[in-house]
């Protein structure tokens, strides 16, 4: 008996021994999840000043859970120094004097980049470079000093603070995944402060919003030189919106052909109201906004250590419910995302989660929004959230077939036949 017992027991040892063997040497399935979950879905959105919210939590918090809510895995936000004023409206904090002190120091700042978004496109001005304005007022002017000059206390000070907040994203960072494109609102403002897009731009500050744009992409390349990173990215990208005035007299200087070229940024960011709002048909809407993507593109020059792709999106685009009922709305909207994705851009992100715009003599809400002031939520925030998931379910798939995620082009021209696309 006990002879049994010990040949048993040898047996089972053996067959164990195989059996963690046969484990040990068969491949492990590849659990995908968490990349498709920060796969680039092309649409999204973005907060900036919004009118109205809904809860306790701070304006930012509480948009930026919005947009994590409807599907999406971007952020679009703005840090510069009117984070306390009418960007957020957060509490002021005379510690913070810099872009890494809102990131560290200011609890709403910090909580929306800690969450788990892959990609944060961030309008990132200095606060070096700002100029407090009175009370009540706005002056874009206040957080650039490139008009009629660029002096170079300013440059080096710009440097300095870009190349910081650089290195800290690059280090807090470090293994998460996330990607981040710093950059700048509609820049043709920038050049032209007055609003006034029929008037000569001065020489002077457009050779110093050259020098000020060339200054952040160095500054972003020197930290990623300088900084051992892996598994997070910086880039620097600069937006243009009086395209279609670049396109049809050349001899108009404004961002697009004169800025773009002399800077060649990692990416270029399109305010594409010029080439979506005024044109009435889905046909001439889609043949002007391709044009417009196309010159922006003709700007750009070859540039080694970006991911392969084209490097124009949309950064703006939208249709107010002051002009159009919902239903437009959310049909304009289409026609957009799907000229887009045909010429094959990034990202396509609407403006923008709640409306920031209220006619000053009425108090009425202009209608830039996805969810309105009464927190209904628009046909174009179905046509987002239905998008996510049937990108999500197509990626899904895709792995289970492929063994790997689409590359990009697969996945627009298929995202072209989704449902939510369908008008």
């Amino acid at each position: 008996m006990k002879r049994l017992l010990k040949l048993t027991a040898i047996v089972l040892v053996f067959f164990a021994a195989c059996s963690m063997m046969f484990m040990k040497d068969k491949p492990r399935k590849k659990d995908w999840a968490a990349e498709i979950n920060n796969y680039n879905y092309v649409i999204g959105t973005q907060t900036v000043g919004s009118k109205y919210k809904f809860s306790e939590k701070t304006m930012l918090v509480e948009t930026a859970l919005e947009i994590k809510n409807m599907g999406s895995n971007l952020l679009k936000f703005s840090m510069n120094p009117r984070y306390c004023t009418e960007n957020y409206g957060l509490p002021k904090n005379d510690k913070i004097q810099s872009l890494t002190d809102l990131a560290t120091l200011e609890p709403s700042v910090k909580e929306v980049l800690d969450m788990d978004f892959k990609y944060y496109h961030i309008w990132t001005y200095c606060f070096s470079q700002y100029t407090p304005e009175p009370p009540g007022t706005k002056d874009d002017t206040a957080q650039i000093k490139f008009i009629d000059g660029f002096p170079k206390k300013y440059q080096e000070a710009l440097y300095k603070e870009i190349f910081e907040f650089t290195t800290y994203l690059l280090t807090h960072f470090e293994g998460s995944g996330k990607v981040f494109y710093l950059g700048n609102w509609e820049g043709d403002w920038h050049l032209r402060p007055d609003y006034d897009r029929d008037k000569p731009v001065n020489p002077k500050t457009l050779k110093g919003m050259i020098k000020w744009a060339q200054i952040r992409q160095k500054a972003i390349d020197d930290a990623k030189q300088a900084t051992q990173h892996s598994n997070v990215e910086v880039y620097h990208y600069i937006e243009a919106n009086l395209v279609r005035k670049a396109i049809n007299n050349s001899r108009s200087k404004v961002v697009a052909n004169s800025v773009i070229k002399a800077v060649n940024p990692d990416y270029v960011s399109y305010s594409s109201y010029d080439s979506t709002n005024p044109y009435k048909t889905e046909a001439s809407l889609n043949k002007h906004l391709k044009e417009s993507l196309s010159f922006l593109e003709s700007q750009l020059t070859p540039k080694e250590g970006l991911p392969a792709g084209r490097r124009v999106w949309i950064g703006e685009y939208g249709n107010p419910s002051n002009n159009y009922d919902d239903d437009e709305q959310n049909r304009r909207s289409v026609w957009t995302i799907k000229a887009s994705l045909e010429w094959g851009t990034p990202f396509i992100l609407y403006w923008e989660m709640y409306n920031n715009e209220i006619k000053p003599n009425t108090g009425e809400q202009v209608g830039y929004w996805l969810i309105t002031d009464k927190g209904k939520k628009q046909p174009i925030w179905y046509t987002h959230n239905e998008f996510y998931k049937e990108a999500k379910h197509f990626i899904k798939n895709y792995v289970e077939d492929h063994n790997k995620l689409p590359d990009y082009d697969t996945f627009r021209k298929h995202a072209l036949k989704f449902k939510s696309l369908s008008l």
